[in-house]
């Protein structure tokens, strides 16, 4: 009897874990075939965007714009996520770069536990330091 608040526990958290990793491949799924609308429908209402020069906290739909603007002028290819952590607050990251038929830029997404779901918290596409 004593084992089923921990087995219960342990089953919670490999949802909440299987939750988080299900966003994250839309995320890059979503980046991967350049698809601002599906990107878009995990951003968090008022997201952290930064888009090579430009950074400031956007709509999702201004968001989605300007993130849509970028995928025609830099068409992707792919994109690896190289990295991965968990941030002071508790926020899971990703890091790897997008390959694109223009070049490489740098991605660094930040997923956000809410109410009903992990959201994209910021977006961050910059130039990549060095293209491969």
């Amino acid at each position: 009897m004593n084992r089923f608040p921990l087995l219960f526990t342990l089953l919670l958290a490999a949802m909440g874990l299987s939750a988080q990793d299900d966003v994250k491949d839309q995320v890059v799924q979503a980046m991967r075939t350049g698809s601002s609308k599906e990107l878009a429908a995990h951003f968090i209402a008022n997201i952290d965007l930064t888009v090579k020069e430009t950074a400031d906290v956007y709509s999702k739909a201004q968001a989605e714009q300007i993130v849509r603007k970028f995928f025609n002028d830099n068409p992707p290819v792919d994109l690896v996520i190289e990295h991965s952590g968990v941030s002071k607050v508790g926020d899971k990251y990703y890091i790897g770069i997008l390959r694109t038929r223009t070049g490489y830029f740098r991605v660094t997404f930040f997923l956000k536990k809410t109410d009903s779901a992990f959201q994209v918290k910021q977006l961050r596409i910059e130039n990549s330091k060095n293209d491969f």
